[in-house]
């Protein structure tokens, strides 16, 4: 398997990524970002309700808008995309996505590829991504574009890992395949633990490369940006809710 041979230390720039980390809790409170960890919990558990077999086979096209309302590429085409391919066409292809007996990275491909025409190939993959993530991210992992981009080579993931790595591939299968092992072993290293309160696993992996993508896009504002244009970004806690898909998910507070 990809980077088998090679140790954590080898893949994953840890002194990067304690950077990054550092950097974010100066613009984000503790509390701010445990309330965006718990609404990615929140998110979890309603993709996995929606999308469990037997609800996904009479899901409304109500229900779907609800889902694609949390997907950050998505949300603002989800009525016209469900009317160019039908309702009827898009659970079908969430079904074998989801549920498929072949290799997952070829279920992946599939999905994408079947969306040629109603999609482009980056909002696809983002979609794709989000509904094998979401609906059980023990078993998948996030990737859209501000994770990697493969056309620019950027994003947060090839800014905590080790210069050289390569997470590229001949295919979407590939690239995805690629993407997952190298996202598992930043999550190994843990450093999401540190910012995502009680979210373990790749929900806080999710939250902390959500948090390197805005510091990086604060710092490129700053500089290439005039006062005005910085008063009206975001503050790095909403940038980081809208990228995650979470903007708009109520924390029910407790005690």
């Amino acid at each position: 398997m990809l980077y088998d041979s090679l140790t954590v230390q080898e893949v994953v720039d840890t002194e990067s990524s304690a950077e990054f980390l550092k950097e974010a809790t100066k613009l984000a409170t503790s509390r701010e970002l445990e309330n965006i960890a718990q609404r990615l919990e929140m998110k979890r558990g309603m993709f996995a309700e929606l999308l469990a077999p037997e609800r996904l086979a009479s899901l409304t096209e109500d229900e779907f808008v609800l889902l694609l309302d949390h997907v950050f590429s998505i949300r603002r085409k989800a009525r016209r995309l469900l009317r160019l391919i039908s309702v009827e066409s898009f659970r079908q292809r969430t079904q074998e996505l989801l549920y498929g007996e072949e290799d997952v990275g070829d279920r992946f491909e599939r999905f994408v590829t079947l969306f040629e025409g109603s999609l482009d190939e980056r909002r696809s993959i983002n979609l794709a991504s989000e509904l094998l993530h979401f609906h059980d991210p023990d078993k998948h992992w996030l990737w859209t574009n501000w994770i990697w981009d493969p056309e620019t080579g950027s994003g947060a993931l090839p800014m905590v890992v080790q210069e050289g790595i390569v997470i590229e591939g001949k295919s979407s299968a590939e690239r995805y395949r690629n993407v997952g092992a190298a996202l598992r072993l930043v999550n190994e290293v843990g450093h999401a633990q540190n910012i995502s309160g009680n979210t373990m696993g790749m929900l806080g992996t999710n939250l902390l490369l959500a948090c390197v993508h805005a510091v990086y896009m604060y710092t490129v504002f700053r500089l290439k940006l005039s006062d005005e244009f910085n008063r009206i970004l975001p503050e790095l806690p909403e940038l980081v809710e809208r990228v995650l898909g979470v903007r708009g998910l109520e924390v029910v507070a407790s005690g």
